[in-house]
């Protein structure tokens, strides 16, 4: 199928934008022929072009026909449909907090809205719009988000992946954990976005997250702690996972404040190693995408669709490409894990170094000072000698004064 994926931003790192990119890298993977299209492009579009995705940047890159719209917003579902007023729309509600996030409620444009929670599904039936709704979990890529060695028993690191925590929640969770030795760093719309937060979730032991973000957590082996701006439930754990999974991981399961000092003490590090269970059991993005084929098809029988070679070897040669590019990612991984091993075995030579001219000093000056201490023992015995001598010498003279004495005695009488 040729789908055209419509977003209206597809600039900024946020929950939305990593979806379509994840979809839209899984479609191509099952041959088929996504295009995604935006009203607002930027760095996101530029990495996803990129990795082969096809984007196109204003009307006349998009294709005449295509067999299927899938749009995140109204917005692109309104402006798709009007220029594919024959073709099944699939309308992704992926949130109940904007409006403009929910479908078209104009009967028969969209054909049905796939949800990624249950919270977002019991907004979408209350909506004015007869479809149908389909239940999927949100998608993550799991080749990408992968572990990369285990969390620290105790934790040092926390990465707050965020575009909303600010203010006095922020500052309230920094108090806390920083007060009690976790550093705390922020990636996000409030402190600066990156497009590979992979390495920074890589050097944290928990990260502070909701939504996608959550599961990208997750997903890299890390213990994942729901906070931010619109709420709180805590650790993600086996026995609370389907509640926060219903409510896309948003914060508001729980029924009040958390109390961070507390939670903080409720840290394990078995915490990594089950979430990332969790995440390849019920989140992977190829089964997401072979389930999303069935929505975007309809249950409307199609033609059978007709398999070139040449269309053949061009998938072929996009999936080697893809096992490519992802060699080179990890080649130049290992590089730089190289250099850091290099470095790291060069900062312990110098220590060496250090250590061994260090410690050849002390032994001069040691050397140096029981020298010093023989001589200074060699001026005492001389000064003891001279002093033994001199007292020998008065004490002769003693004698022959008392000789003289006595002689004198003894003559008189």
């Amino acid at each position: 199928m040729r789908v055209v994926l419509g977003v209206f931003a597809f600039a900024q790192p946020g929950g939305t934008e990593t979806y379509v990119a994840t979809v839209a890298h899984e479609l191509r993977r099952l041959g088929h022929e996504p295009v995604v299209t935006a009203q607002e492009l930027g760095p996101i579009a530029e990495l996803a072009q990129r990795r082969g995705i096809v984007v196109a940047r204003d009307g006349s890159e998009l294709p005449s026909t295509c067999d299927a719209v899938f749009a995140q917003d109204a917005i692109m579902a309104g402006a798709l449909a009007e220029r594919y007023p024959d073709t099944r729309l699939v309308a992704f509600a992926h949130s109940d907090l904007f409006d403009h996030q929910l479908p078209v409620l104009l009967p028969d444009v969209v054909s049905a809205v796939v949800v990624g929670s249950d919270r977002v599904a019991a907004r979408i039936r209350a909506l004015a719009l007869e479809a149908p709704i389909v239940r999927l979990r949100q998608p993550i890529d799991t080749e990408t988000f992968v572990a990369r060695g285990p969390i620290r028993p105790r934790p040092r690191r926390a990465l707050i992946l965020s575009n909303y925590l600010r203010g006095d929640r922020r500052r309230a969770l920094l108090e806390a954990w920083e007060g009690a030795g976790v550093e705390c760093l922020q990636i996000g719309a409030p402190t600066g976005s990156e497009l590979d937060v992979v390495p920074a979730i890589a050097d944290a032991d928990i990260v502070v997250a909701k939504g996608r973000a959550a599961l990208e957590g997750m997903s890299c082996a890390r213990a994942v702690y729901v906070f931010d701006e619109f709420g709180g439930d805590g650790w993600v754990t086996p026995d609370n996972y389907a509640a926060l999974e219903a409510d896309n991981f948003a914060g508001q399961v729980g029924a009040g404040p958390r109390d961070l000092e507390v939670d903080l003490a409720g840290y394990s590090p078995e915490m990594g190693w089950r979430n990332r269970e969790l995440i390849r059991r019920h989140h992977g993005a190829r089964r997401h995408a072979a389930r999303l084929v069935d929505v975007l098809r309809g249950p409307a029988p199609r033609p059978p669709e007709v398999l070139t070679a040449a269309g053949e070897v061009s998938r072929l040669a996009r999936t080697a490409w893809d096992a490519e590019r992802r060699l080179l990612l990890l080649e130049a991984e290992a590089a730089k894990l190289r250099e850091r091993a290099l470095a790291a075995e060069a900062e312990v030579e110098v220590a060496r170094v250090g250590a061994a001219v260090e410690l050849e000093a002390a032994r001069e000056s040691a050397a140096a000072e029981v020298e010093a201490a023989r001589g200074r023992v060699a001026e005492l015995e001389a000064h003891n000698a001279e002093l033994r001598w001199l007292l020998d010498t008065r004490r002769a003279r003693i004698g022959l004064a008392a000789g003289r004495v006595i002689d004198r005695l003894r003559g008189q009488r």
